[in-house]
């Protein structure tokens, strides 16, 4: 069976992909179609897009992430550091996303955000990058997940491991043709091999990459109120994107209040921030 690391350009799949190297290592970032959250380094703009176009050609010119941009430039001096490809992937830009969702945005009741943008990129690539090059019967991919021993509770177990994503796999006519694929099976060998925050940052501390101060999307509804209040002073025009949209949206991030009321709250400075979404899905890691 083919293995792939799922990398967030977080320090915990960064280390994966260092200590536990796969067949593939797969990264797919959330892009907003938001100019005012674009990078002013337009080399860098251009850097992403020629990753993006090797295996989403198909999808529109890249213009900004919902994520820190500094998960972009983690990534692309991980693959110098590893000394491996890493394979760039995108789905559908967050606004259309939540567009074909009934203009919402995802909360604790509509997850669907980890779905449609990390996990149904990755579903398809191998879909249409192992499932067809395979002579015989297709195995799903064991597919690393950078999960610690200390966060194990988020872990799936038995027939849970199993990843099943309903993906496009061609037309009928002028409409799509879905397919609910069994592509992968949840693995984590920080888990198997007791491996905990503490290691992880150790390892870090001597080596040239400079991670995001908060991995993932900078919005996410899974973050502390305190720690998207740090976010608005870290990233202001992307969290001012994420309060666009629920200001434009039916429902909101949080059930107890918006992100513009969080905008305005004090930040307690004693605060742990930099902890991650934790995100049940698994795809999402810091």
């Amino acid at each position: 069976m083919k293995t792939i690391n799922s990398l967030s350009g977080g320090k915990t799949s960064s280390y994966l992909a260092y200590h536990y190297p796969a067949d593939y290592n797969l990264f797919s970032l959330v892009c907003i179609d938001d100019i005012n959250s674009s990078n002013k380094d337009k080399k860098l703009i251009q850097q992403v897009n020629d990753k993006l176009q090797k295996y989403c050609s198909n999808k529109p010119e890249f213009i900004a992430t919902a994520e820190d941009d500094k998960t972009i430039k983690v990534i692309l001096d991980l693959e110098q550091f590893i000394g491996q490809e890493i394979i760039w992937l995108r789905g559908d830009s967050f606004e259309i996303v939540n567009k074909k969702h009934g203009k919402t945005v995802p909360n604790m009741a509509m997850r669907y955000c980890t779905t449609d943008m990390k996990i149904k990129p990755i579903a398809e690539w191998v879909y249409n990058n192992i499932r067809k090059t395979e002579c015989g019967d297709f195995q799903p991919v064991f597919s690393n997940i950078g999960i610690r021993y200390d966060e194990e509770h988020r872990a799936k177990i038995g027939d849970e491991r199993k990843l099943n994503t309903k993906i496009v796999i061609g037309k009928r006519g002028s409409q799509n043709k879905w397919k609910n694929f069994h592509w992968g099976i949840a693995n984590y060998p920080l888990v198997n091999n007791k491996i905990h925050h503490y290691q992880i940052r150790k390892f870090w501390e001597t080596k040239h990459l400079i991670f995001p101060e908060d991995s993932n999307c900078v919005g996410c509804f899974w973050k502390d109120v305190q720690q998207l209040r740090k976010n608005w002073d870290n990233n202001n025009s992307k969290m001012q994107w994420f309060a666009d949209q629920e200001t434009n949206s039916k429902y909101n991030y949080k059930s107890n209040m918006t992100y513009e009321q969080i905008k305005r709250i004090g930040l307690q400075q004693d605060f742990f921030f930099g902890t991650g979404s934790g995100c049940q899905a698994g795809f999402c890691t810091d």
